[in-house]
């Protein structure tokens, strides 16, 4: 068990080291108006199991993601926010609609995802790098470059002209 101040001292490490995975994670698992609640929920989940972070098993920033995921999971189960996968998306003519803003189709976009992909399209667009998604979500970085590859195309396949 860790004293308090080595308690306060692992978890502003984390935060200051993963605060951009944060606000990944709740913005992709709640909607525009609850995801600061969710990332306040990790914050809470994160305090509340630094007891249990050994420091050998994995990494802080493994195991900062770990709890995120989990905790994220959770208040999607709780607040029922699950989308339809396709729901608003017409890939015929209509998706050609040049008044979208690339934001709206951003997140249009993101909503046909599984949950991994949309973890990696959203990570890549903050601008990490392949080595922070791969430690992050725990993917080989070979196998996470041909994932976002094939996002990619998948994206373009959509949106191609828009």
């Amino acid at each position: 068990m860790i004293d308090h101040r080595e308690k306060e001292a692992l978890f502003e490490q984390a935060i200051a080291r993963n605060k951009g995975l944060l606000g990944v994670i709740a913005r992709n698992n709640a909607p525009v108006d609850s995801w600061q609640d969710l990332e306040q929920e990790i914050l809470i989940a994160l305090w509340k199991s630094l007891d249990s972070y050994d420091g050998e098993s994995s990494r802080l920033d493994t195991w900062f993601v770990s709890v995120a995921r989990n905790t994220a999971r959770d208040f999607k189960r709780r607040n029922h926010t699950s989308r339809k996968r396709h729901e608003g998306i017409d890939p015929g003519p209509a998706v050609v609609d040049h008044a979208r803003d690339e934001l709206r189709i951003i997140e249009e976009f993101s909503t046909i995802l599984g949950e991994l992909d949309r973890q990696v399209f959203t990570m890549y667009l903050d601008d990490l790098s392949y080595a922070e998604i791969s430690a992050a979500l725990g993917i080989e970085e070979v196998n996470l470059r041909k994932r976002m590859s094939r996002i990619k195309e998948q994206f373009k396949a959509i949106y191609r002209g828009v």
